[in-house]
């Protein structure tokens, strides 16, 4: 559902939670991004970090610059401007994936669980490429990102390509870094070595998290994925993997990133055309 109106909640004495409502969709996620670049536009004072996730906004302030009632005021003003919002920024992201890769069944394995990516298809009465085919034939668009730098959120645009994914009943010890994951229809992402629960789609060999910043691609800092981004995930090979590798390790591979706008009064027309 979600709300007619926004829902408030304080979490202790400096955060905020702005809620708009409890389910996963991408109307709803479209209310928390524009109160979050309204937010950011207006610089309200005392506010001085906001977090955008798949379903409300967190706000971070100073309760000495602004008191909570104060602030709750405010973003109830900015909220009724901006509801009706129907066009975003939006990056075009393509993401290389060696689909199946050799790291992601030795993870499985260690930890007592089946090749994820046949689990995947039994579950989901395909075969392991259908699975492929299925996930990277729609673009997935970004809700959330956060927990480790450039993990993130993302839920399949077109619905009829979404997969179900239950997480591992005891979570790894380990994951490896760059390892594309998925749990109940969210793709997400380990972009360092961690213990995780996601099921494994596969591996990229480009970085979405760069501390050195080496790449133009992370030139406003070093977590590539945004909310609002969309990401194309192409299946690849063990040499295109390699090949491209290579060119990162070396600094030189050219991130494929489009800047667009993204309607969502077209993607709602177009699922109400299909």
């Amino acid at each position: 559902m979600i709300y007619a109106e926004a829902r408030y909640r304080p979490l202790g004495d400096l955060y905020l939670s702005v809620e708009f409502g409890d389910e996963l969709s991408l109307p709803l996620n479209f209310r928390v991004i524009a109160l979050d670049s309204a937010l950011k536009a207006r610089r309200l004072p005392g506010v001085t970090e906001t977090i955008p996730t798949n379903r409300s906004l967190g706000i971070v302030y100073d309760p000495f610059a602004v008191s909570r009632q104060e602030l709750i005021a405010r973003l109830q003003d900015l909220e009724r401007e901006v509801q009706e919002i129907e066009t975003l920024p939006s990056r075009h992201v393509t993401i290389p994936i060696w689909y199946d890769d050799p790291w992601s069944r030795e993870c499985a394995a260690a930890h007592g669980a089946p090749n994820n990516v046949e689990f995947l298809a039994g579950i989901n009465s395909m075969t392991a490429a259908e699975v492929i085919r299925t996930h990277s034939g729609t673009d997935h668009w970004v809700s959330a990102v956060g927990f480790t730098p450039a993990c993130y959120q993302a839920m399949p645009l077109d619905p009829s390509k979404a997969l179900t994914a239950p997480k591992y009943q005891r979570p790894r010890r380990w994951t490896p870094e760059r390892i594309l994951c998925i749990a109940g229809q969210l793709t997400s992402f380990y972009p360092i070595a961690s213990p995780g629960g996601y099921q494994l789609l596969g591996r990229t060999p480009v970085e979405l998290y760069d501390p050195k910043q080496r790449n133009p691609a992370f030139a406003d800092g070093p977590v590539l994925p945004r909310v609002g981004d969309r990401h194309r995930y192409v299946p690849i090979d063990e040499a295109t993997y390699w090949g491209i590798r290579r060119e990162v390790e070396a600094g030189v591979y050219r991130y494929q990133i489009r800047e667009e706008r993204f309607s969502l009064r077209d993607y709602l027309g177009r699922g109400r055309r299909a």
